[in-house]
């Protein structure tokens, strides 16, 4: 009987120990985890999560304490009501979820408040593309055709290189959590309780996390020692290696599986496309020449995957125990270096590679940009007009959600959100690292948009409105956003859908009421800010060696040209460096039309080209300037546009600053509402600008008489 009283003494005293040392960790963690811990196996969508579950969640360890909780559907709270008309449904990850805030914090939360319309948020962390069309499915038919709207949220963290990864094969449920499936076990210890135990318990937790002290000093925010062997620590990037269920870069460039064009019955047409696809074939092994070469020249340790190899059997529980990156996985660096290499090789992106070939004095890697610049000009010149771009993953997945979205009478609202670090530099350090320039990065957002568009949908990139909430858009030491961030978002998605019905199903906006002004033959009015956005580069030769974007929609040409930064190369005459763009001189030709606008660290020259023309500008930098040529010969099918090579500035030459550019207010020109001007001036031109009368008795004080159909007026020049 003793040894049995001294059996329960003990028994009772490691109980006590036990429950006094669980309400220790348990007020030490303030009652919460930093990853959701109520997922459940599902056959065909990978993960769910439990209906009527709840959980405390702290993002990184530093950020407020939240409420995790879901309805009796497995989203998130409040329960979703009975069906009612005019619904909208946000699919997405753990972005739309609203990991690290509230659930009325959520921007589905906030454009129910601004709507006045039930918005029903199904987003669940770990689903991609291919899990949101799913979910757009089932709860299309579940909620009746009540459903109006359906907001479709691609979060550029993982999403695009998840297209063709289900998330039955990324994602395993582990004791509650969901961790990814190389670190899985592949067989667990049962116990009675065993998953309350290993989900809910902060002692065994914190047991776990000391005795798998596996989580390495970069996860838990210390920079890394420097690494120069950059040829190993990327060998795995460019070779698919070490993708794991991630993906690479690789997932997000690559054309989409099975889509081949059928072989027009007539024999021209048949010819040209024998010749488009030895184009394609030609295109694709120059741009994987040069993928190789963009590898070997990032040298910078910010893009290093110090992923351990992964124990073969019994798991590994870093996806659970690191206090980082909620249900994020990998470190961000990682994730912008996959989308800085998805990006370069956007011919938007060609200044950028061309400084780094010679920053590299890497002359074989110029010579393959040129190549690849030529064979794009070769394509082009062979593709009808109104072509659709290449085909991506993507495009597979965004038009069966609209086949979905229309049979069921609902509206598609397509979301690109960005990488916190791709909306603000400043981001970076809260990973504790230097800043990296993610600007390249921008054509994926515009690219997603344009593509949204393309099949009808409504495209949104939010990435100007969570710039303008920041500092503090998104999470400490995580990517997620923010209750700011949130109210941006909302924001932003209802300024870009501020012309469409939410209640009606009716994909299509209110059309314009059209204009009594007139414009001559072969001219249209300015294009619009999403035609710009939608196109991508024509060709003007010298452009991208100097720094400049070039685009053309119908005769209008844009340039936009950029102050040349400390990684220019050296000019002819040796200065190279930083160079600040002072301007730009119209030398000929416009028509009248031809506008220069101030940028923030550059100019923007918008001109129209049209036949017989023969216009000139010049780009003023602070040291040196270059030429615009544009010739448009009667018999050509099409302008030739060149920028001289560049010259030294003579010290006499004065250029003054053009007007500042207003996305909102540019390209003017609104043939509903032509400004008022002052007596003996008109609106001329395609731009609608106010400038003196002429005719055969009015000379022109400077420039020339330019011909209109509502009143000539003086061109300059």
């Amino acid at each position: 009987m003793r040894v049995l009283k001294a059996l329960l003494k003990v028994l009772l005293g490691v109980t006590l120990g036990l429950v006094i040392a669980e309400v220790a960790f348990n007020v030490r963690d303030h009652g919460a985890f930093p990853h959701v811990n109520f997922y459940t196996e599902d056959a065909e969508l990978g993960v769910t999560l439990i209906p009527n579950a709840t959980m405390q969640l702290q993002i990184a360890g530093t950020n407020p304490v939240t409420t995790a909780a879901t309805n009796s559907r497995g989203f998130r709270t409040p329960e979703w009501p009975a069906p009612s008309d005019g619904e909208v449904l946000v699919v997405g990850d753990s972005q739309v979820f609203g990991l690290g805030v509230e659930a009325n914090e959520t921007f589905s939360a906030r454009l129910q408040d601004e709507l006045k319309q039930t918005v029903l948020n199904a987003g669940v962390p770990t689903y991609g593309p291919r899990e949101y069309t799913e979910v757009v499915r089932r709860q299309l038919e579940a909620r009746e055709g009540k459903v109006k709207t359906v907001i479709y949220v691609l979060n550029l963290a993982n999403d695009l290189f998840e297209v063709d990864r289900p998330n039955l094969s990324r994602h395993k449920v582990w004791d509650g959590w969901a961790v990814r499936s190389e670190t899985a076990p592949r067989e667990v210890t049962s116990f009675p309780f065993r998953r309350q135990l290993m989900s809910k318990s902060h002692l065994v937790f914190a047991a776990r996390k000391w005795m798998n002290a596996t989580v390495t000093p970069a996860r838990e925010g210390v920079v890394p020692a420097a690494d120069n062997d950059t040829s190993e620590r990327l060998s795995g990037f460019g070779e698919g290696k070490s993708e794991g269920t991630e993906g690479t870069w690789r997932d997000v460039v690559r054309a989409g599986k099975g889509v081949k064009p059928m072989p027009p019955e007539d024999e021209e047409a048949r010819k040209l496309l024998v010749a488009r696809a030895e184009l394609d074939k030609q295109l694709e092994a120059v741009a994987e020449k040069i993928q190789q070469h963009i590898e070997r020249s990032v040298d910078d340790n910010k893009y290093v995957d110090d992923l351990k190899p992964l124990a073969p059997k019994g798991g590994d529980p870093r996806d659970i125990l690191e206090i980082r990156y909620a249900e994020g996985a990998r470190r961000v660096e990682v994730t912008a270096y996959h989308l800085f290499m998805a990006a370069v090789g956007e011919a938007k992106n060609d200044a950028l590679l061309e400084r780094i070939a010679k920053k590299g004095k890497d002359p074989e890697f110029a010579k393959l940009l040129e190549q690849r610049r030529e064979l794009r000009a070769k394509l082009d010149a062979l593709k009808p007009e109104g072509e659709a771009p290449h085909v991506q993953p993507i495009d597979s997945v965004l038009l069966a959600t609209k086949e979905a979205c229309d049979a069921a009478g609902a509206k598609l609202v397509v979301v690109a959100l960005p990488l916190d670090v791709m909306v603000s530099a400043e981001e970076w350090k809260k990973y504790g690292t230097a800043k990296i320039d993610m600007s390249a990065t921008s054509v994926l957002t515009e690219d997603l948009v344009a593509r949204a568009e393309r099949i009808g949908a409504i495209g949104v990139d939010p990435t100007a409105a969570l710039a303008a909430a920041e500092p503090g858009a998104f999470l400490d030491g995580d990517l997620h956003m923010t209750p700011k961030g949130h109210a941006a978002l909302a924001k932003s998605i209802i300024e870009a859908t501020k012309s469409a019905d939410w209640s009606a199903g009716a994909m299509s906006r209110p059309a314009k009421p059209k204009s009594a002004l007139t414009l001559p033959e072969g001219r249209s009015w300015p294009p619009s800010e999403d035609e710009w956005r939608r196109v991508g580069e024509c060709t003007v030769k010298g452009s991208s060696a100097a720094g400049c974007e070039t685009k053309l929609v119908r005769e209008w040409l844009r340039v936009v040209c950029r102050d040349h930064d400390d990684e220019f190369p050296a000019g002819p005459f040796g200065e190279g460096g930083y160079e600040r763009l002072e301007g730009v001189q119209l030398l000929a030709g416009g028509h009248g039309d031809a506008r220069i606008f101030r940028l923030e660290h550059g100019v923007a020259l918008v001109i129209p080209v049209l036949k017989g023309d023969d216009s000139k500008a010049r780009f003023v930098w602070s040291k040196t300037l270059q030429q615009l040529n544009l010739k448009f010969p009667q018999d050509a099918a099409a302008p030739a546009m060149w920028l001289d090579k560049v010259e030294k500035r003579p010290p006499a030459l004065k250029v003054d600053w053009a007007e500042w550019y207003d996305p909102k207010k540019h390209p003017r020109g609104d043939p509903l509402s032509p400004p008022t001007c002052p007596e003996g001036q008109t609106a001329g031109g395609a731009m609608l600008v106010c400038a003196p009368k002429c005719d055969e008795a009015t000379k022109c004080v400077s420039g020339h008489c330019e011909r209109w159909p509502t009143g000539s007026f003086c061109a300059v020049p």
